[in-house]
């Protein structure tokens, strides 16, 4: 933080656009800066760590199945154990009236959580094609390209249980044969409990897979402290310079520019509904789901108590009716469009603050950004205040078509008056969180695009072959040749090294042969095979064309006698 008896700089406003650097090939990264040998030597490593994620995997697919059963009637549930007290038979009647059996029961709970969590575990194998295109350098801070990778196996660890969750309502509404018969309201808070429960496995799993020990490098934390308390001046220089880049994406952007209107471009709409979604999933849906836990759960209890004096206790009807769906369908449409539009309204409203921003450079401490870019900062506010706007706004219009057509219920009107009261503010501080870090990214696009971080890597793993055989390919070695003569200083050491490890390589398009085509072993794994005999091919002589082959030749002969004929 800025000290008050500080010297007052100028400001720094009216920098220029950042210029979009080129992309390089991830094909032509050289081997000294992959990680990994290969994708199956990170599916070995990868193997060695599942215990942990495993274990973890096995503990939710437990909290499933309980969740589950318990699901068909929870409050049934309970009072059945408390008249097993009583009558142990109580019990048993209990179960079959649920459409369950005791065998059933024993047999889904010895089998199925660990026969889930082994189908589960080898989701994670594929999980190294999927890092194959993360580029370390494109991404701002070494914490956030760790994230990604440990957030790319976590996806695939929890994409089993993810999609069984998720589908277990259309298999309801699709009236597939099981104990859940509809959608009542004990169902409904086993489902929530849930999509809970599914949030906490995610982050005990993103845990267990951490980055550093899959790929072999240092873990951002202790870069951090690297850069701050190191002793050697240079490793510190060089631990702060990975930890995190200059973020050249300044804000506001330049007047007259296309990146100023970016939020309010399809893309820039799409960019921050997913960082509103994504920022939601702290904020909002864990109150949603705790609160659908308590409305329903309560409802169910209403529900039994007051069916006692019925034949049948275990008939209940969904407390959600399809007309309330429907009504509902098109106006959380409009609130999901009002949420991408946000970030768009609140940067045209910032305006007047454009020319109060001292600093437009990317402080990583927000008070600090906040304080010195009034521009940026009323755009975050705005777009939350926007964002429960919005929710507002679609409660009311809820509340407004149910009670005129009749459909309103005593449960939706508990909602409504939840999704006022907690949800809305909790949405306008996820939308803020959301614009904090990523603004600039709705009006600019990704980061790696203006910057690249110093890393030692440039490349997680190879897409196709290993990292041994990459080294043996020409098209690396003549980019890695491009790259040093392009660079500062004497690089004739390291050239005459290139040149000996291989076959010389032509760098200038205006020699012979420059052209001809190379061979390479990554495009045969590809299936893609040389033009032989195309132009510039070393077939045809190197794009030169000898006079013998560039003279005319004679036709096919007609008949063995006309061949006859031309060899006499």
């Amino acid at each position: 933080m800025t000290s008050p008896h500080a010297r007052l700089l100028p400001p720094l406003r009216d920098l220029p656009a950042p210029p979009e650097l080129p992309l390089d090939s991830p094909s032509l990264v050289p081997p000294g800066e992959i990680i990994a040998e290969s994708q199956a030597a990170l599916r070995r490593r990868l193997l060695r760590m599942l215990w942990a994620p495993a274990l973890v995997l096995l503990g939710l697919w437990y909290l499933l199945l309980v969740l589950y059963v318990s699901g068909a009637s929870p409050t049934f549930w309970f009072v059945a154990l408390l008249g097993a007290l009583a009558d142990p038979s109580f019990l048993e009647t209990a179960i079959r009236s649920l459409g369950f059996t005791r065998a059933g029961l024993g047999t889904a709970f010895l089998v199925l959580p660990a026969a889930a969590t082994l189908l589960s575990v080898p989701t994670a194998l594929l999980a190294p094609s999927l890092l194959a295109g993360v580029l370390p350098r494109r991404f701002l801070s070494e914490h956030a390209f760790q994230r990604a990778v440990a957030t790319r196996i976590t996806a695939m660890l929890m994409l089993p249980p993810v999609l069984v969750v998720l589908l277990l309502p259309l298999s309801v509404l699709l009236e597939v044969p099981q104990p859940w018969s509809g959608f009542g309201a004990g169902p409904l808070s086993s489902w929530c409990l849930a999509l809970g429960a599914l949030q906490v496995a995610w982050l005990l799993v993103r845990r267990c897979v951490p980055a550093s020990k899959l790929l072999g490098i240092t873990d951002a934390e202790v870069l951090a402290t690297t850069s701050r308390i190191d002793r050697d001046l240079g490793r510190r220089a060089a631990a702060a310079a990975q930890v995190r880049a200059q973020d050249r994406r300044h804000l506001p952007p330049n007047l007259g520019t296309a990146v100023l209107g970016g939020a309010g471009t399809p893309r820039g709409a799409l960019r921050a509904l997913g960082l509103i979604a994504r920022s939601s999933l702290k904020w909002v849906v864990p109150a949603a789901v705790g609160t659908g836990w308590v409305i329903f759960g309560i409802t169910d209890m209403v529900t039994v108590f007051s069916r006692f004096a019925s034949t049948d206790l275990t008939q209940m009807s969904s407390p959600l009716h399809w007309p309330q769906l429907v009504v509902a369908a098109p106006i959380a449409g409009l609130v999901l469009l009002g949420l991408a539009l946000s970030p768009a309204l609140a940067v045209i409203l910032s305006a007047t603050q454009r020319d109060q921003v001292r600093d437009q450079r990317t402080h990583e401490d927000w008070a600090h950004r906040a304080r010195v870019n009034p521009w940026e900062a009323r755009a975050v506010a705005l777009t939350g205040w926007f964002a429960a706007g919005w929710m507002l706004l679609g409660a009311m219009l809820a509340a407004l078509a149910l009670q005129l057509l009749q459909i309103a219920t005593a449960l939706s009107w508990v909602w409504i008056v939840m999704i006022v009261l907690v949800l809305a503010p909790l949405q306008g501080l996820a939308a803020a969180a959301a614009m904090r870090s990523g603004l600039r990214d709705v009006l600019y696009g990704p980061a790696g695009r203006y910057m690249r971080r110093e890393s030692p890597y440039a490349l997680v793993v190879p897409d196709i072959g290993t990292r041994t055989d990459r080294a043996g390919d020409p098209a690396v070695r003549a980019a890695l040749r491009r790259r040093l003569q392009a660079g500062a200083g004497d690089h004739a050491l390291e050239l005459l090294d290139l040149d000996a490890a291989g076959e010389q390589l032509w760098v200038d398009a205006s020699m012979p042969g420059a052209a001809d085509t190379a061979v390479r072993e990554a495009d045969l794994a590809r299936g893609t095979l040389p033009d032989f005999g195309g132009e510039g091919s070393a077939f045809t002589g190197g794009g030169q064309v000898p006079a013998e082959i560039a003279a005319p030749q004679e036709g096919i002969p007609d008949s063995l006698a006309e061949l006859r004929d031309r060899r006499g």
